[in-house]
């Protein structure tokens, strides 16, 4: 072997390894990968609890401050509307309680009208110009009527043009019925009784469906609901401001805030005098529901009811003997009057002015069934004391009188609600803005000692 190989072997024997071959030959098990832990940067939270230290307490004080404020807004601003809408409803209440009122006055005058009509036709020739004058004044003061409700209420407006068209359908049709029987030609009844079977088969239905429809506009108004919406809100505006008031006192080892609990007593405030005002509305609306609303219902049923026996009782002699649909229909009205007028307490003397008259009708049932008709007509369509035309007046006159004076408590009953709910309105958003300001004040005591 020559020297240079020698020298080379010996080198290689005694040249040390590369780290490459190193790494290459140690086992895998040997190596552990190394962790390097991410340096945060500044700006970047990286932790929840970074997170939590960013709201410290100057901010969290800077939020109640804000929610207090924007709570006790919402709160004045909800009520005043709610409120308002309660006036508002009130309104309608009254309109449509008057529309009802007037309807059921055009029920009265027309069958009014239809009684005194038939009533005349009796005499024969030409009618007492007395009787003439209320059929007239009846009949005007029903075409008034329906023009005053068409203004008042444009959602009747179709069934009242239908109604004018019948109303003056029936009005010509009597005045055929009069144009015959001066000149003493049996047609003219059989003009009358068309007229009058027209009027109960067409006309009044269409004010029945009148009264319903207004009727259920005045209930659907007469409500107090909506109140208890302004009690919720301030209950839960008051539960927060007291938590509020718990945190403040924890964080800054102080019992009280005065503005805070100032403005915990400002929302018990609005909580009671809303459940006062709500409270005292609904008893006041279920006091007109059931009295002087009752009763103008339950006496226009009795005038109208009244008067359509009145008619149906000179139908029935007019009739001569065949009458007997009258008479039963004479019958089923005088039930529904006694009915009504057992339902009119304050008003006993109606009972025993109605007992005046159908006793006379006895009478003249008597005298007809009898065979005495011209005594019987003449118990009827007179104008002594005991007749049947005077004693009937007395009655009316008296429950139409009555039915004006409940229509009108019914009337300044609504109204005197109206000024309460309005008030209320304002009080409870000026309440909305103390608790605000109020709140926020307390708020900002605590945080001026950041400053």
């Amino acid at each position: 072997m020559s020297q240079a190989s020698q020298q080379i072997g010996a080198a290689g024997v005694a040249a040390p390894p590369s780290a490459a071959a190193a790494t290459a030959a140690a086992p895998p098990t040997a190596r552990q990968p190394a962790t390097v832990s991410p340096q945060p940067t500044s700006g970047t939270p990286t932790s929840a609890a970074q997170a939590q230290r960013k709201m410290n307490t100057p901010q969290r004080l800077r939020l109640l401050s804000l929610g207090v404020v924007v709570a006790g807004l919402i709160i004045g601003l909800i009520g005043a509307l709610t409120f308002a809408y309660l006036a508002l409803s009130l309104s309608r209440a009254k309109a449509d309680t008057a529309q009802l009122i007037r309807v059921q006055k055009i029920q009265s005058n027309l069958l009014s009208a239809d009684a005194t009509a038939t009533n005349a036709f009796l005499v024969g020739g030409l009618e007492p110009p007395a009787q003439r004058a209320a059929y007239d004044q009846a009949m005007s003061s029903t075409s008034s009527l329906i023009a005053e409700a068409a203004r008042a209420q444009p959602a009747d407006g179709a069934a009242l043009a239908a109604l004018n068209q019948q109303v003056v359908s029936y009005a010509a049709t009597i005045e055929q019925a009069r144009a015959n029987n001066r000149q003493g030609l049996p047609v003219g009844a059989q003009y009358l009784r068309n007229a009058s079977a027209d009027l109960r088969a067409t006309t009044l239905p269409i004010l029945d469906n009148l009264v319903n429809a207004n009727a259920a506009r005045a209930a659907d108004e007469m409500h107090a609901g909506a109140g208890y919406i302004v009690i919720v809100l301030a209950v839960l505006g008051l539960v927060t401001v007291l938590v509020a008031q718990i945190w403040l006192a924890r964080t800054f080892k102080r019992r009280i805030n005065v503005g805070m609990l100032a403005s915990a007593v400002v929302l018990l405030l609005i909580v009671i005098g809303s459940l006062v005002a709500v409270l005292q509305l609904r008893s006041a609306l279920n006091d007109i529901s059931t009295g002087s609303l009752a009763a103008v219902n339950a006496a226009a049923d009795t005038r109208i009811e009244a008067n359509n026996a009145k008619s149906n009782e000179s139908l029935t002699l007019i009739a001569r003997g065949s009458g007997q649909s009258f008479e039963t229909a004479w019958k089923s009205s005088a039930d529904a009057v006694a009915n009504n007028l057992s339902r009119l307490s304050d008003k006993p003397e109606l009972a025993s002015q109605w007992q005046a008259y159908t006793d006379v009708h006895s009478q003249i049932r008597g005298l007809d069934d009898g065979g005495q008709w011209d005594k019987a007509v003449a118990k009827a369509a007179g104008s002594g004391k005991s007749s049947s035309n005077t004693v009937f007046g007395t009655f009316d006159g008296n429950l139409a009188g009555y039915l004006d004076g409940v229509s009108q408590d019914a009337s300044n009953s609504l109204a005197d609600e109206q000024p309460i709910m309005i008030v209320s309105a304002i009080l409870i958003l000026l309440a909305g803005v103390a608790v605000a300001l109020l709140g926020r004040w307390g708020v900002t005591e605590r945080l001026k000692e950041y400053r």
